[in-house]
């Protein structure tokens, strides 16, 4: 692609619409819900009389923690699983001979 000279003279119809839905309507959504986030950690550690950081770091390590055991919890069941469907399809042996189960 060549730019020619008039390259940046040119104007637009202007915004795509998702760009203006994005500019209209998510991010001042997300920046109040930023901010009332942000004012309720003040409160809280107004409150508690700690700083804002140790309530973050508090809050994320308890994050970290209850996702960390909900992954172990399914991982266990999926090996659980596995491991049910892997032994009803093993052959059992019946004297000397194997006999398949269907």
């Amino acid at each position: 692609m060549t730019v020619g000279r008039d390259y940046m003279l040119r104007k637009g119809d202007g915004p795509s619409s998702p760009k203006f839905f994005l500019d209209t309507q998510l991010v001042p959504r997300l920046v109040d819900a930023a901010g009332s986030a942000e004012v309720t950690l003040d409160r809280a550690a107004r409150a508690a009389g700690v700083r804002p950081s140790l309530l973050l770091a508090g809050a994320a390590g308890t994050l970290a923690m209850a996702t960390t055991a909900t992954l172990r919890a399914l991982l266990k069941k999926r090996r659980a699983r596995h491991t049910r469907a892997d032994a009803a399809a093993e052959p059992r042996k019946v004297g000397n001979e194997s006999v398949a189960t269907l």
